[in-house]
């Protein structure tokens, strides 16, 4: 059972990536080339403005404090995957109540 549960979670993950590549594409496809190079140097900008602004946080910043903020981001690295993963169970967990009460 355990094994099924992973195999569709990876399974619907898969499919929830496609499809929002799917949709990023068609959103860039219309979207004017004025417009995305516009949202790529404000991208651009902000990022610098970011590791700017962590490296001098993290220069005044105690130990402990920098350990738990680079946690932190690798949390947030990772929270597209987590969120599609949680869906995934929750809608597992759903069917498995829909069918318990049918029996």
């Amino acid at each position: 059972m355990k094994e099924q549960a992973v195999k569709k979670a990876a399974q619907v993950t898969g499919q929830i990536r496609e499809t929002a590549g799917h949709a990023a594409h068609l959103v860039k496809d219309r979207t004017p080339d004025p417009v995305l190079d516009k949202a790529v140097q404000a991208a651009a900008r902000l990022r610098e403005t970011t590791a700017r602004a962590g490296r001098l946080a993290s220069g005044k910043a105690p130990g402990p404090l920098v350990d738990r903020a680079g946690r932190a981001a690798a949390a947030r690295a990772n929270r597209t995957e987590l969120l599609a993963l949680g869906a995934v169970v929750l809608v597992l967990a759903l069917i498995r109540r829909s069918r318990d009460h049918r029996h």
